[in-house]
């Protein structure tokens, strides 16, 4: 599978008009030098513009489907994603019909030139350059759709959270308020990157640390993980769903203070309520702790307090080398 962040390497997708134009615009333009012979020069501009042509036009067919990745290899996480905005079924045909067009302007053009070979007048070649236009045109026509729709999915693609679903991974869970994008900050070197994240109005911030001997990945998801699943659309629904995929354990934070907005009661559902949807193991961290009164969990961390800071990763070192080793 597919390990790293592929779509943010898929080429720019020309429209077919686009693809005719930067090909056939520069074919046109093609003189060969002074021959003596009539025949000779118009057949060495036709094998030369038939070759420009395919050259031109094979070779953008072929960066989408070289960096279009394949749907099968795709880690869950993403294919949960891309899933949800579009066709997969579809997304499979347009990349067939692309390689299927490559492969058909790449046998007319072996044609037309072999034809070009034997012709013994210059009309006939003329002729020859004339019918491969044509169907030339006629494939790229014939995958319009196909380079519209896949242009589509890039577009979508590329908005995709740069999740690394190798990486051994936290996710900081908790109703509004209580601490997640303090803890994020204390537990990260550097500013984390920002996504949005697909069919909600959220962003997610994903960070990463250097803890014992490994390298993790620490995602704050502040609006996705913070209140009712009662309150999610469908899409919402399944796009925090696609989390599932990501083989992590989630940090599950509750503020016990008297200043908290929320209830002992409404954070204790969220918590039942992530656990029983992502079915991850769930460290329940009490946050706050410089301003609580007591300590009713038995993780209890301050961000203003490094070694309740340093005993959590401690914490979080174990969780690694029992699950992701």
């Amino acid at each position: 599978m597919h390990s790293g962040f592929v779509f943010n390497k898929i080429p720019t997708i020309l429209k077919s008009e686009e693809i005719l134009d930067k090909s056939l615009s520069r074919a046109v333009k093609i003189e060969v030098p002074y021959q003596k012979e009539l025949k000779d020069k118009v057949r060495g501009e036709v094998i030369s513009k038939v070759a420009l042509v395919e050259k031109i036009s094979t070779g953008h067919l072929s960066r989408i489907i070289k960096k279009f990745p394949t749907i099968e290899r795709v880690h869950p996480f993403y294919y949960a994603l891309v899933d949800l905005m579009f066709d997969v079924d579809q997304y499979k045909m347009s990349l067939s019909r692309i390689q299927w067009a490559k492969e058909k302007i790449v046998d007319i053009s072996t044609m037309t030139i072999r034809s070009v070979k034997r012709a013994q007048y210059a009309p006939a070649m003329n002729k020859s350059l004339k019918a491969f236009y044509g169907r030339f045109s006629s494939i790229i026509d014939g995958i319009s759709k196909d380079l519209d729709f896949l242009a589509k999915c890039r577009d979508y693609m590329r908005k995709i959270p740069e999740i690394d679903p190798v990486l051994p991974t936290f996710i900081i869970a908790g109703m509004p308020n209580v601490g997640k994008s303090s803890l994020l900050s204390v537990l990260t070197n550097a500013q984390p990157k920002i996504a949005e994240y697909p069919f909600t109005t959220q962003s997610i911030y994903i960070g990463h640390a250097k803890l014992g001997n490994n390298v993790v990945q620490i995602i704050d998801t502040p609006g996705i993980l913070d209140r009712s699943m009662n309150d999610r659309n469908e899409m919402e629904m399944k796009a925090i769903l696609a989390l599932k995929h990501i083989d992590g354990v989630i940090l599950f934070l509750l503020d016990r203070s008297e200043i908290t907005s929320y209830s002992a009661q409404d954070q204790e559902k969220l918590y039942n309520e992530i656990k029983s949807l992502l079915d991850k193991p769930i460290i329940r961290i009490q946050s706050k702790a410089d301003i609580s009164k007591s300590a009713i969990e038995t993780v209890v961390v301050s961000v203003n307090d490094q070694k309740s800071i340093d005993n959590l990763k401690t914490l979080m070192i174990k969780q690694i080398e029992g699950r992701f080793r």
